[in-house]
């Protein structure tokens, strides 16, 4: 069994490819967390209603979609 063939998967991973890798893994953590923040608004807006709550609400709407636009070029430009 040469052990030769087994060591052409390495050659594949390289710096780049691991660069890639952990940019979309590092979007996909963020548009999750900006998930999690409408979620924390929201529950704050119904507990402690103030003048600003259209505005965060609005404000995580537009982070989300940032979020998830950035995802998808990210992942289109790979």
């Amino acid at each position: 069994m040469p052990i030769e063939g087994g060591l052409d998967i390495l050659n594949r991973f390289t710096f780049v490819f691991g660069a890639k890798v952990f940019i979309v893994l590092f979007l996909i953590f963020y548009a999750f967390f900006s998930l999690m923040l409408h979620r924390q608004i929201q529950f704050m807006s119904r507990k402690l209603p103030t003048v600003l709550n259209p505005h965060l609400r609005f404000l995580s709407i537009l982070n989300i979609g940032v979020a998830i636009a950035v995802l998808f070029l990210v992942i289109g430009l790979f």
